[in-house]
């Protein structure tokens, strides 16, 4: 009797201690499962988008904010970040990847790099390839002349042109920032890019931060 007693103590013991292991694993299991769901997307963002960034949901989304657009890319192509967000068109060396635009734009070129402060746009020679009252509805401007072929015109003044025009292969960026240091907000286009195809992930980020 003593015997059976013994053995159904063990037996009891046993069992609650495998149902309790059990238990641990099911815990285990939804909380990673946990993790996995809430894990959030990692957007990395340049400069010139750190202030629309600030508009995005933080508990979806973690900003990582960087240097410039090619640091961007090159978190993009570690597998560091899911997307990026940035201010400019990519470059022809730089990977081509889906996009989804946010803010509309104006590109500023010339044949060199340079910085410009917006007060002094009107003391330099524009051309451009849109609408000229467009243009000077939010600028400036004394001398800005309307061109069919903006490229021809590189060496002798400051291009304004679209995004879907600038071509880098040709052109340098012209920087145009405020006194305060901060640049033109339509001197950019803020843009999504996806090292894939720009789903539903993307488009609610571009609507949360529009």
């Amino acid at each position: 009797m003593k015997r059976i007693t013994f053995f159904l103590v063990c037996l009891s013991v046993l069992g609650y201690f495998i149902f309790a292991e059990n238990g641990n694993v099911q815990q285990n299991t939804i909380n990673k499962q946990k993790e996995v769901v809430f894990e959030k997307i990692r957007i990395a963002a340049c400069p010139t988008c750190f202030e629309i960034a600030k508009n995005v949901n933080t508990d979806k989304y973690k900003i990582i904010k960087t240097s410039s657009t090619a640091e961007s890319l090159a978190l993009l192509q570690d597998k560091k970040v899911d997307m990026i967000l940035a201010g400019r068109t990519l470059k022809p060396n730089e990977p081509q990847m889906d996009e989804l635009l946010i803010k509309q734009g104006y590109s500023f070129l010339s044949d060199k790099e340079d910085v410009v402060y917006t007060d002094q746009l009107k003391d330099r020679i524009i051309y451009t390839d849109l609408d000229i009252e467009n243009i000077k509805n939010v600028l400036s401007l004394q001398v800005i002349e309307q061109v069919d072929n903006v490229y021809d015109y590189l060496n002798k003044g400051i291009i304004i042109t679209s995004w879907e025009n600038t071509d880098y292969a040709q052109a340098k960026i012209v920087h145009v920032l405020e006194r305060s240091g901060e640049r033109f907000k339509l001197s950019r286009q803020p843009t999504i890019y996806c090292p894939h195809v720009c789903g539903q992930e993307a488009r609610e980020l571009a609507l949360s931060i529009k």
